[in-house]
């Protein structure tokens, strides 16, 4: 039965008591027993119908495939309206969506009871998949002078391109596209400033970049999914955050104009602190937790206050391109001199190494640890904090990220870990490197499970030279 909250009424029943399904002939129906018969049958059917949803109104409405709604119990079939393969996404409603149709492949954007977009995609010959956007997303998208459309773009670097949905202006310039995003041209480090300091000058950016109070008690660090974030070192937790988290990359920058922005990775502003204009010089994280804009005379023109009197003690935190013996990096980031390179979280149980165009050049997992890290302990070795694992590398004095690599350094120079792998010493016998098996799946599969089996040590065929012809073979055997 479907139950009127706000009245206390039920406003409809089913005809007899079991269970409720889309069943055969797309009907809605009522099944009962051990033998799943069906016990009665409601009249309301639509073809093509895979779901069955209750709406806000109260009334059941049947939808396709890509979610289109093809009818209302109440009021009969719905006639969506298809917008072809172009439209502001504010236009696609509950009564229209977006379309388009390929040779092999039926493309739709559809709106959702909630808001939220459901992109959907269907095979000629069979099969296909759907996924929704998220709320603040949607948001985004609905701004004035843009559209949502289908667009080649490079698929797998540029070996072949595929239709993908983006946001495009009104001068069709890609603002954001589905999937993996695929920026036009690389992005710059902008105007250099004290890596990992306190502070952040106009024409700067932080991209999977920190920045550290003076005592190190509190970091504002731009994270890999696109948040930008301030974090309570003491506390161990997050106090603020733009809430960009669905951007997937990007920078955040202050602009000359004095304008703290977050961008996406096609450059395009999805937040703002509201303050161009102003004469904002300066990004400060202060000691009590507090965020700063100032101009060029130390005036605050914007501030976050969310997690101000904080007293928080003071840490000995990593700045700039080194991690040195007793050091921690949790949270905090490492930016090679030219600022190209960078090692940072990519989310709480990873730390990778950051090129100049946002690829991963290394990485580590940083273990099941409730408080993840990377810690070069006392004794020089490079260690994940509470990991029984075997040290990363060492012993060495100093971490240091160098321009498209990092480091293991001894006090005098020499080198004896890069970028994952241990450096043999000029005479020293040659060590294979244990193959980690875990971080090259990881690459092969994209993050996606598998049930894999890898088989090594083992020798090709049947362990004998292969015979030139069948007759050679000895019998049961295969070359």
């Amino acid at each position: 039965m479907i139950t009127d909250t706000d009245r206390d009424e039920v406003s409809w029943r089913a005809g007899a008591a079991g269970r409720l399904l889309l069943g055969g002939g797309d009907e809605v129906q009522v099944e009962a027993g051990e033998d799943f018969e069906t016990v009665w049958r409601s009249g309301f059917a639509a073809p093509g119908a895979q779901y069955l949803i209750l709406t806000d109104a109260g009334d059941l409405e049947l939808l396709n495939g890509e979610h289109v709604r093809l009818s209302n119990a109440r009021t009969g079939p719905i006639e969506a309206l298809a917008l072809r393969d172009a439209a502001p996404a504010a236009d696609i409603t509950a009564a229209s969506f977006l379309v388009r149709e390929g040779k092999k492949r039926r493309m739709t954007v559809a709106r959702e009871q909630d808001g939220r977009l459901r992109i959907s995609e269907r095979f000629s010959g069979g099969g296909g998949g759907s996924y929704a956007l998220t709320g603040p997303l949607v948001d985004w998208l609905e701004q004035e002078g843009t559209v949502l459309t289908w667009i080649l773009l490079p698929v797998n670097g540029a070996k072949s391109k595929a239709w993908t949905l983006c946001l495009t202006d009104s001068v069709g310039t890609v603002l954001w596209n589905e999937g993996s995003p695929s920026p036009a041209a690389p992005v710059s480090a902008g105007a250099s400033y004290p890596y990992g300091g306190p502070e952040l000058g106009a024409g700067g950016r932080l991209r999977h970049q920190s920045l550290t109070s003076h005592s190190g008690s509190h970091t504002q660090v731009h994270q890999e999914v696109g948040d930008l974030v301030l974090q309570c070192n003491a506390e161990h937790r997050a106090v603020w955050s733009t809430g960009t988290e669905w951007v997937d990359g990007g920078w955040t920058e202050l602009t000359a104009d004095g304008d703290l922005v977050v961008h996406n990775p096609h450059g395009a502003p999805v937040w703002s602190s509201g303050t161009a204009g102003s004469g904002a010089r300066r990004l400060v994280v202060r000691d009590d937790g507090r965020v700063e804009l100032l101009d060029e005379d130390g005036t605050s023109v914007w501030s976050v206050d969310a997690h101000a009197s904080c007293d928080a003690p003071a840490m000995d935190t990593p700045r700039g391109a080194v991690l040195r013996r007793g050091q921690t990096l949790r949270r905090h980031t490492l930016t090679s001199a030219d600022g190209s390179t960078v090692l940072g979280h990519r989310d709480d149980r990873r730390l990778v190494l950051y090129g100049a165009d946002g690829t991963s050049l290394w990485y580590a997992h940083l273990g099941d640890a409730e408080r993840p890290g990377l810690l070069l302990d006392e004794n020089g070795m490079l260690r994940t904090l509470d990991d029984e694992r075997p040290a990363l590398g060492g012993p060495a004095d100093e971490l240091r990220v160098e321009t498209g690599e990092i480091r293991l350094c001894r006090a005098d120079g020499t080198v004896v870990w890069r970028n994952g792998e241990e450096v043999t010493e000029p005479g020293a016998a040659l060590v294979e490197p244990a193959e980690d098996f875990e971080a090259w799946m990881e690459e092969l599969t994209g993050h996606v499970a598998y049930c894999t089996t890898v088989v090594h040590d083992t020798r090709p065929c049947c362990g004998r030279a292969p015979s030139r012809t069948a007759s050679e073979r000895a019998p049961g055997t295969t070359c």
